[in-house]
């Protein structure tokens, strides 16, 4: 797979082979198409139109996986179809910015955004140099986390950033958005069990996932606070 990424690059990089750009930028929307139609085939009409609408919310802020996926498993679709789904969005958005991040800049709405993000990004890495010591597994907790724009897309800006190897991002966003699409979709089906066997139950299963949630955000404000202090106490020595 890594040797194949290489091959990719470099195939992009000549310029006798332009024709290869139009590969790189179809790809990724021909996989998704092809695994909507399969689920045109596979889902009942109105369970396939459902998931449809809100596939197309996930790909605009400021909906993200916290309040799509429950959506998804509220309409009837399986719990490990709505995580493999998110996690098949996190992956082709990813491989888009990797092989046509060139041409992604160009996109009006996008462009702009990318360039503020990663201008606000390098800020903020001139500012905690510790950020860039950031690996794989750094970059996937960082996808794991239910917040606007922790999605694929801000991931590989950042991993492009940090010069990141592109077979790493794609690993880094994989595992990121399956495990935390896969924990939003078991929580939301749990619930939903819980609700159908009595409203009681519900609430008390809510409260219980609310709970888990903040303690997970507090949990990553500490260890950026931890991170912060670190490049402070160097300068202070």
């Amino acid at each position: 797979m890594k040797r194949a990424l290489q091959w990719c690059g470099e195939m992009r990089r000549n310029p006798t082979l332009h024709r290869w750009h139009i590969f790189y930028a179809i790809f990724p929307f021909a996989v998704l198409a092809v695994y909507l139609a399969i689920l045109y085939l596979a889902l009942p009409k109105a369970q396939f139109w459902t998931f449809g609408a809100l596939g197309l919310a996930y790909l605009f802020p400021p909906a993200g996986k916290e309040t799509v996926i429950p959506l998804m498993v509220i309409g009837g679709l399986p719990w490990w179809l709505a995580a493999i789904s998110i996690m098949l969005f996190d992956l082709m958005g990813a491989l888009f910015i990797i092989w046509n991040f060139p041409l992604a800049l160009r996109i009006p709405w996008f462009g702009s955004w990318a360039e503020r993000f990663m201008s606000t990004g390098r800020e903020q890495f001139d500012r905690y140099p510790v950020i860039e010591h950031i690996s794989t597994v750094g970059l996937a907790f960082f996808v794991m986390i239910p917040f606007e724009g922790s999605g694929g897309v801000a991931a590989s800006l950042i991993g492009r950033m940090l010069g990141m190897d592109y077979l790493k991002i794609l690993v880094s966003v994989g595992v990121g958005s399956l495990l935390s699409a896969s924990a939003i979709a078991l929580s939301a089906d749990f619930i939903i069990s819980l609700v159908e066997s009595g409203i009681i139950s519900g609430i008390a299963g809510a409260g219980i996932l609310i709970v888990a949630i903040v303690a997970v955000y507090i949990w990553g404000k500490r260890r950026l606070r931890n991170g912060r202090a670190v490049p402070e106490e160097k300068n202070s020595q």
